[in-house]
């Protein structure tokens, strides 16, 4: 594998690196809610700007500065800090293409970027599970990037970072999802939608535990964080990853997934990477 110099892409027995922001059909949606629609179904939800950079129009001191946007060198994508030892939390498909068989690399990730205005730090190794690279599954689509120093300040002194929670029982509960889509303010600003999760069907849409939620934001919010306790403890149990079909997630451009953590995928790539 060639990287960049002082750079490091960690392969292990169970770890690789994610898959490009996406694989078609795999984005994000969600439209405007109208009539008498119930919570937990496609296409129920509350989108507004959620800006996290003081100083700037409409900032909301309680929106954490922890979420951000994520630049690679194939388009853009969301993430968050997740941990006081500077690693933040992606889309699997956010760093390693699956369609070449390749690492994206050149990640920057800016914390609570705000029209062009942000503070940028560096990658220094990044990490997926090996089963996103052999599979592509939703479950695996999760991508955890350590960052280097900006001026010897770090991410985590600088942002602060997120919780994160794994193995919740159930499908059911009320979440908020985070990023940065091209489909509302050119990407340029942090959006969010809440809506309470349901189930995706287990029939004809592959194994393992994923979420789906009523959400309008598309292309760029890949790998933005779901919230639960967003107003207090504020713990990720999810990253966007996309949309599937309209049977298993809903209709593209109200609805979108993502991989609900769990011992299997958070639990392993915190653990080898030192979260």
């Amino acid at each position: 594998m060639t990287t960049a110099p002082g750079k490091e892409l960690r392969h292990e027995p169970d770890f690789t690196l994610g898959l490009p922001c996406l694989r078609t059909g795999a984005v994000l949606a969600c439209l405007g809610l109208a009539g008498h629609a119930l919570a937990g179904t496609p296409g129920v939800y509350t989108q507004y700007p959620e800006p996290n950079r003081p100083g700037v129009a409409g900032f909301n001191a309680s929106a954490p500065r922890a979420i951000g946007k994520l630049f690679t060198n194939s388009g853009t994508c969301s993430a968050s800090v997740i941990s006081p030892n500077n690693i933040i939390v992606t889309a699997a498909h956010c760093c390693w293409n699956r369609s070449t068989n390749a690492w994206i690399g050149g990640w920057t990730f800016v914390p609570a970027y705000h029209d062009g205005l942000g503070t940028p730090f560096p990658w220094v190794s990044a990490r997926v599970l090996n089963s996103w690279v052999v599979n592509g599954d939703t479950p695996s689509d999760i991508c955890l990037i350590q960052l280097g120093p900006n001026g010897g300040v770090n991410v985590s002194t600088h942002a602060g970072w997120l919780g994160r929670i794994w193995d919740m029982p159930g499908s059911v509960d009320n979440y908020h999802a985070l990023g940065y889509p091209g489909n509302i303010g050119n990407g340029q600003r942090l959006q969010l939608c809440t809506a309470e999760s349901f189930a995706q069907p287990s029939t004809g849409c592959g194994a393992g535990p994923v979420l789906n939620m009523g959400c309008n934001m598309t292309y760029g919010v890949s790998g933005g964080p779901w919230i639960r306790r967003y107003r207090t403890s504020k713990l990720v149990n999810s990253v966007v990853h996309g949309w599937q079909s309209t049977t298993c997630t809903g209709a593209f451009g109200s609805t979108f997934n993502g991989p609900k953590f769990t011992s299997n995928n958070i639990v392993p790539l915190c653990s080898a990477s030192g979260c």
